[in-house]
């Protein structure tokens, strides 16, 4: 079963590679939505999920990003990895639970926007505008180079950055807690979307 699920993921990894950027959000959304319209979902159907609702994303850079620069100054290099794997745990979780949890309704329609390139191709930010039943959603996926291939470290989704959303609380936690209370406090709450 665990052979079946990572040459899924492999095979997945691999359609990713090479691609521009709207091409490899496109592919992924295209793949997600047909997954979150089955019926039923087995183990290895919620890795699919799992994997095509963030297997763009560059968690160590989005976890870095999400801390103050005094405490990335003050962490070891252990404590930083023991933060970001369970910052990586906690996204991952949250969004399968959030598509278990909810009706998922495909969107009426979806236009991607042209990427808007900086840093001499190294960054890129696609917009996409979905709307269903009439409301108009913005989402602003903030994209660095990764070899052939992109990876996604900031989502902007009605102007609220997903990055600065975690800075944010991480910043007010660490005003009364210890950075192992903090990964503690991300760790249950990547447990407890795991139920």
């Amino acid at each position: 079963m665990k052979k079946t699920i990572l040459a899924s993921l492999l095979m997945c990894a691999s359609l990713f590679a090479s691609q521009d950027p709207v091409a490899l959000l496109k592919q992924n959304d295209t793949e997600l939505q047909k997954e979150l319209k089955k019926k039923t979902h087995t183990a290895k159907d919620i890795e699919r999920i799992k994997f095509l609702s963030s297997g763009l994303f560059d968690f160590a850079k989005m976890a870095e990003r999400s801390l103050p620069r005094k405490t990335l100054d003050t962490i070891t290099p252990a404590q930083k990895a023991e933060f970001s794997k369970e910052f990586q745990r906690m996204i991952e979780n949250s969004s399968v639970h959030r598509f278990k949890t909810t009706n998922f309704t495909p969107p009426d329609s979806t236009v991607y926007k042209e990427p808007k390139f900086r840093k001499n191709g190294e960054e890129v930010e696609v917009s996409i505008h979905s709307w269903s039943k009439g409301k108009d959603m913005l989402m602003v996926y903030k994209m660095d180079k990764s070899g052939n291939s992109w990876r996604v470290w900031d989502l902007v989704i009605d102007d609220l950055s997903t990055t600065r959303n975690y800075q944010d609380q991480f910043k007010s936690i660490l005003e009364t807690k210890s950075f192992q209370e903090l990964i503690k406090t991300v760790k249950d709450k990547a447990d407890e979307y795991d139920k």
